[in-house]
């Protein structure tokens, strides 16, 4: 019996109604039509400047060269007082040469002994630190671009942008950067190889460009072409013209080969100790300058980070993220439904490569696979095939195969098709197939709709194999609404993809005001939302109904809470057991309230923590939770985090406990050599856990890679009941990895040789 009380939906729409309070009106607001009536500048216009020698890439920016190329100025905040001066001295010169794309920025600042210097870790979250961001968008399609960043440690920070939507870090790219600092400010310098780039086969070509400049202490943000506040860097449409540029037509060609030796200790798998040693490559063929076929044999992945462990507490799959190389470049590409900050969550991953090589947590060895990808006019291609040897007991030898096509269209729109294959080397009648179309409509700037329809092929299923979603999203200055429909049938099973459910449907809707008050100096902006959802199954049967009520209340000074309140129902049609215990909760309707909060200090201190409370109804019972974190950041050398997550579960039917807790810590000797390890452990799964690695890189994440890993194993309930390890483990997995990879640019090797 549905439980919610009746006045519910009168309490939603009173929230709602409070929600349209007039907010104080921001500068920058763009037009519907591309008109400005905030005040935002025209379109702007920079200049890439051709020399016959690029810089020496020092981070000193004292070549001679930089001073023919004029400045791009006139920086302007985008946080804290949009539209703006930045307040302090900011320019950027862009060069190029036969070889590839400079950039030279002059960050100065009238305080330099309080520059952030930031993590000195690839990728590490530039938002925390002093920073300085650039986004090409090589095809000035307004929809897709490349990112290179770096904080005044010298990383490199790269990714891709895809659809219009935020940054995908997983990519590595072939550059370069150096950082220096001096008593006037701090300093950039950047090497852009065009071959680590994708762009048209015109001689003289104009590209869309951004640049942003973050300054840690200050909490502010400055970009160089303005954006509304509503958006972030990566809104490629409100992005300047870079002109002057005239790349060469090159046709890259790259090999990677890798050589491994380790030690190892997996009683799952083999009795006592072996020593394994490997041999393998990548490599990229260039066949146009915006298409490449990348191939990849006996591929490996022994330096990939570790997962985090997770907290399991509902009857829905785990999502973990892809990590390995191979299969993050261009990843973008084979998103069907990309998602954009604040808009409604997508419901299945049509394709997800992780598929690829694990099941169910083992590693299954790849023999060989190829992946073509990039642009052929202005149609999105790409096609990856794979093929897994097998690991008996685990899965039988595997091809998988994708195949994506997307056509852009004006203004964020795009039309589209993806089919997916895996199918058993020794069983024909083994297989599983998916077709999918979609399509994004983009109006104006505010409005973007989304729709999918999928359908999966399993021998001896006939029905159930249908998905179907239809989104949609408002934003502007003050607001940001977003909501869905879909549809998951029963028997919709991609195995080359990922749906945390199977067998309902959903409504979903969202609100969130934007609220400035510039008269309260302490506090930067309000962020009060709703949220409802409700799904029922295909007998309709409620399976769930969700109204979250959430205020985000963020401060001048960096710090964020987060009070909320939901009021949740859970129905079960069938039994469900708790992972990790023996505990089974019966079939039924439960209802009941939630309350939580959660805050963090300022994540660009040298000592920050963050916390989250929550108390309320779960299921037949009750629960109780709360973590909690330290960081900790000593310059750009040392940093380290460490987190408990605790949760007190009382049920009709039990109760039990359950703790995650993690410890990681990283030395960088370099932006280029880094020692790390994380430690893990989870009593949910009785799991513990080790990471040790070493890594020098050389380019595009390449280098020498030292890995300790280590895993112990628990009976399931060993920690849910209380019982002390000891000898209740199982035996555990240990491994000690040695790997060398480098990357070897053939066309240039062979260019020098022919000259």
């Amino acid at each position: 019996m549905d439980k919610s009380p009746p006045s519910l939906r009168r309490l939603f729409l009173l929230t709602l109604l409070l929600f349209s309070s007039t907010a104080y009106p921001v500068y920058g607001q763009a037009g519907e039509d591309g008109d400005d009536p905030g005040g935002l500048p025209a379109l702007r216009l920079a200049e890439a400047v051709r020399v016959d020698v690029g810089p020496v890439v020092d981070g000193n920016l004292d070549d001679p060269v930089w001073a023919e190329a004029p400045p791009l100025s006139g920086f302007v905040q985008h946080e804290p007082q949009v539209g703006s001066p930045v307040t302090e001295g900011t320019e950027v010169r862009i060069v190029y040469d036969d070889d590839a794309l400079y950039v030279g920025a002059w960050l100065f600042d009238r305080a330099p002994q309080e520059i952030v210097v930031g993590e000195r870790r690839r990728n590490a979250n530039l938002r925390q630190s002093d920073a300085f961001i650039i986004v090409l968008d090589t095809y000035q399609d307004r929809q897709n671009g490349f990112v290179f960043g770096t904080n005044p440690g010298g990383i490199e920070y790269d990714g891709q942008v895809r659809g219009g939507g935020g940054v995908n870090t997983n990519w590595d790219g072939s550059w370069s950067v150096a950082t220096s600092r001096d008593t006037e400010g701090w300093y950039v310098e950047m090497r852009i190889p065009f071959s680590t780039l994708r762009y048209g086969s015109r001689e003289d070509q104009t590209w869309g460009v951004n640049a942003a400049r973050y300054i840690g202490r200050k909490n502010e943000q400055a970009f160089w072409s303005p954006v509304p506040r509503q958006f972030d860097l990566y809104r490629l449409t409100e992005a300047g013209l870079l002109q002057g540029i005239s790349p060469p037509p090159q046709r890259v060609t790259t090999v990677t080969p890798y050589a491994l030796g380790a030690a190892q200790r997996i009683p799952t798998l083999e009795p006592g100790t072996t020593y394994p040693v490997d041999f393998g490559a990548d490599a990229k063929l260039g066949i146009t300058p915006s298409l490449s076929l990348d191939l990849t044999v006996n591929t490996d992945f022994a330096q990939v980070e570790a997962d985090d462990q997770q907290v399991d507490l509902t009857r829905f799959n785990l999502f973990f993220p892809e990590k390995r190389p191979f299969f993050l470049e261009n990843s973008d590409l084979f998103s069907v439904v990309s998602s954009r900050p604040g808009a409604a969550p997508t419901p299945a991953q049509l394709f997800h490569s992780r598929r690829i090589g694990v099941h169910q947590g083992q590693e299954v060895p790849i023999e060989w696979g190829a992946r073509l990808s990039g642009r052929v006019g202005s149609t999105d291609v790409g096609l990856v095939h794979m093929s897994t040897e097998g690991r008996e007991g685990v899965q039988d030898p595997n091809r998988w195969s994708v195949l994506r096509l997307a056509q852009e269209l004006p203004n964020r729109s795009r039309v589209g098709g993806m089919v997916t294959l895996r199918s058993s080397s020794l069983d024909s009648d083994d297989y599983n197939r998916l077709y999918s179309a979609d399509a994004r409509l983009g109006i104006g700037d505010r409005w973007t709709f989304d729709a999918v329809a999928s359908r999966t092929d399993t021998p001896g299923v006939e029905e159930g194999e249908e998905m179907y979603l239809i989104a949609g999203e408002y934003r502007t200055t003050d607001w940001q609404l977003s909501g869905h429909y879909d549809r998951i049938g029963q028997n919709f099973r991609p195995d080359v993809g990922f749906v945390r459910r199977v067998g309902y449907s959903e409504k979903y809707a969202r609100a969130m005001r934007f609220i400035r008050l510039p008269q309260v100096e302490w506090l930067r902006e309000l962020r009060p939302h709703v949220r409802y959802a409700l799904s029922h199954d295909p007998s309709g049967f409620k399976e769930t109904e969700i109204v979250h009520m959430h205020t985000h209340v963020e401060f001048e000074s960096g710090h964020l809470t987060m009070p909320a309140v939901d009021w949740v129902l859970d129905g079960l049609s069938e039994p469900f057991r708790i992972a990790g215990t023996d505990i089974v909760v019966p079939p039924g309707t439960y209802s009941g309230w939630t309350t939580w909060n959660s805050f963090r200090t300022n994540p660009a201190a040298t000592i920050s923590f963050n916390t989250r409370g929550e108390i309320g109804s779960f299921l037949s019972g009750r629960r109780a939770g709360i973590s909690g974190g330290v960081n900790l950041r000593l310059g750009g050398t040392l940093s380290g985090e460490t987190s408990v997550n605790h949760n007190r579960i009382q049920l009709d039917e039990g109760t039990f406990n359950t703790t995650l807790t993690r410890f990681r810590l990283r030395y960088a000797f370099t932006p280029a050599l880094s020692l790390e390890s994380l430690v893990q452990y989870s009593d949910q799964t009785g799991v513990w856990s080790g990471n040790v690695r070493l890594a020098w890189l050389d380019t595009a994440g390449t280098g020498l890679f030292i890995v300790y890993n280590e895993r112990q194993f628990l009976d399931d309930v060993v920690g849910i009941r209380g019982i002390l390890p000891g000898d209740a483990l199982e035996p555990s997995e240990r491994s000690v990895v040695i790997k060398f990879t480098r990357q070897f640019d053939v066309s240039r090797m062979a260019d020098g040789f022919l000259n």
